[in-house]
């Protein structure tokens, strides 16, 4: 086919906004109406935006509540009955200076967890309907957290607590893949946006709800009813998703042929590759060769540590500022509805304007770098101070969430992208167990060690966005040089990772 038929093809193809970024020549125009690749296959923009809305409406909004159940128990004697915190000494005003180790290592131990179970669950969703693979584990974790209820030694909760980390790393790396498959790259960041922001959202209104659970009179303990009841709650929701969540674009009833037909198009011009449950050895090892693993693996990691310190210690540092514990679990709440807000700001950003996404990552860690400076060298005495440098490292979390969407946006083919999500995953998990680490061996209520350390890691988050930034610009205009413009010129049979697909141009 000649240059001037493929630029004739290509202009009868269905361009909405959504592939705009995918397009090597960033095309400002938007055609009302397309044409499949396969003639007489016809759909108009807005037969497109009501399938949009539609998978939106399947999108898998969960809250991250789970994990953070055992930092609201805190305020009503879950570390004083397991014996998870110890005083060893007292500062000359009188306050406690406490021992948190025990309970840092009954934070950490979930994301052993987690980062023992990534693999194995990667390789269960890529085998079998990720749908089922999801909410057989939501079951399986929502018994679990009920079972913390029977806990009463320190041996018991790191059992436990194990094993929630377990099931719940089905979750993440699974919804990365799930998500490149069912939205445009455009729209993936957005869609990723809104799923990451369900942290900020349980630590928007847990606090509140947790406090209310804690009240309940009755013969179990003041922190035991919280995991019954929402053990219970996340079983019930196990079974929605069973029924609810939609699997496979191509094998899905729930969708009329001509949605399937779009949904394939859409696919195709993504660039991802197929949907396989044939595992690819050549694309598993190239994966490991793809420096972008590492900078989004690296950039998860080093967000994730003052990301976990925040989720476990977020009401014992506010508690130590001076606060009751009343005080202490509600003022996580406008830190829950930052994390979200900011979430959500940088999907929309980097959904209405191209090529922002490694933009976005630095501008967040320096926000946070800045609040953890306050928490670190900040007066003591200025409880109104402290309080806003914890609300600047709270937005930090929005860069990991990004990183997250360049993994489904800048990685190809299904083995590929499969095992780069987990991996990053598995740095996620680091993060979130060096944060409690560090904050665990610091004492409190300064925990000087552990903001110094969030600081360090916020400015190497910094370096490698932008070097990361600077390689992927370079490899979109080396292929632009070696390949021209870029054409759809590989079908989803093909499933070819990004490096082996000239059509592929990176997300910046």
């Amino acid at each position: 086919m000649s240059p001037l038929s493929e630029k004739e093809h290509a202009e009868r193809r269905p361009i909405d906004e959504a592939m705009k970024e995918t397009m090597a020549v960033e095309a400002e125009r938007v055609d009302d109406v397309g044409t499949s690749k396969s003639e007489g296959d016809t759909f108009s923009l807005d037969e497109e935006k009501r399938l949009v809305r539609k998978l939106d409406l399947w999108h898998d909004n969960r809250s991250s509540y789970d994990k953070g159940i055992m930092s609201a128990a805190t305020q009503f004697g879950f570390n004083d009955d397991l014996k998870l915190t110890t005083i060893v000494g007292h500062t000359a005003d009188g306050k406690p200076i406490t021992d948190n180790q025990r309970y840092s290592n009954a934070s950490m131990i979930f994301y052993i967890g987690y980062l023992v179970g990534t693999y194995p669950m990667m390789y269960l969703s890529q085998h079998y309907p990720t749908s089922k693979v999801i909410s057989l584990a939501t079951f399986l974790w929502g018994a679990v957290v009920m079972s913390t209820a029977g806990c009463s030694t320190y041996t018991g909760i790191m059992l436990n607590r194990f094993f929630l980390g377990f099931l719940e790393s089905t979750v993440a790396p699974a919804f990365t893949v799930f998500v490149t498959f069912w939205w445009t790259r455009k729209e993936q960041a957005l869609r990723t946006s809104l799923w990451y922001c369900c942290v900020g959202l349980a630590t928007t209104f847990s606090p509140l709800i947790n406090y209310g659970l804690g009240q309940i009179k009755s013969s179990l303990l003041a922190w035991k009813p919280i995991f019954l009841i929402l053990g219970a709650v996340t079983i019930v929701w196990s079974v929605v998703l069973f029924f609810a969540l939609p699997d496979s674009p191509l094998t899905t009833k729930r969708l009329t042929e001509s949605e399937r037909k779009i949904v394939i198009r859409r696919l195709e011009q993504n660039q991802a590759g197929t949907i396989s449950r044939k595992f690819n050895k050549d694309q598993f090892l190239e994966a490991f060769r793809d420096y972008k693993l590492y900078s989004c693996s690296l950039i998860i990691l080093l967000t994730g540590v003052p990301s976990g310190a925040l989720g476990t210690f977020g009401t014992v540092v506010i508690n130590g500022f001076g606060f009751d514990h009343f005080d202490s679990l509600a003022l996580t709440c406008p830190i829950g509805a930052i994390t979200a807000i900011s979430i959500l700001a940088v999907g929309f950003i980097t959904r209405k304007w191209n090529n922002l996404r490694y933009v976005c990552i630095v501008v967040c860690a320096l926000i946070s770098i800045t609040g953890t400076v306050i928490c670190w060298v900040g007066p003591r005495d200025d409880r109104g101070l402290l309080f806003a440098g914890v609300f600047l490292v709270a937005v930090q979390v929005s860069a990991g969430g990004l990183a997250v969407s360049l993994v489904a946006s800048n990685v190809a083919g299904h083995t590929k992208k499969a095992t780069v999500s987990a991996t990053t995953f598995v740095g996620y998990c680091v993060g979130n167990v060096i944060g409690p680490e560090i904050f665990g061996a610091s004492p409190g209520p300064v925990y000087h060690a552990g903001f110094m350390g969030s600081c360090i890691c916020l400015c190497c988050v910094v370096v490698i966005a932008i070097v990361t930034y600077i390689l992927l610009r370079r490899e979109n205009g080396k292929r632009d040089r070696i390949y021209g413009e870029r054409v759809d010129s590989h079908s989803i049979e093909e499933d070819l990772s990004d490096m082996k697909n000239e059509a592929f141009r990176y997300v910046l």
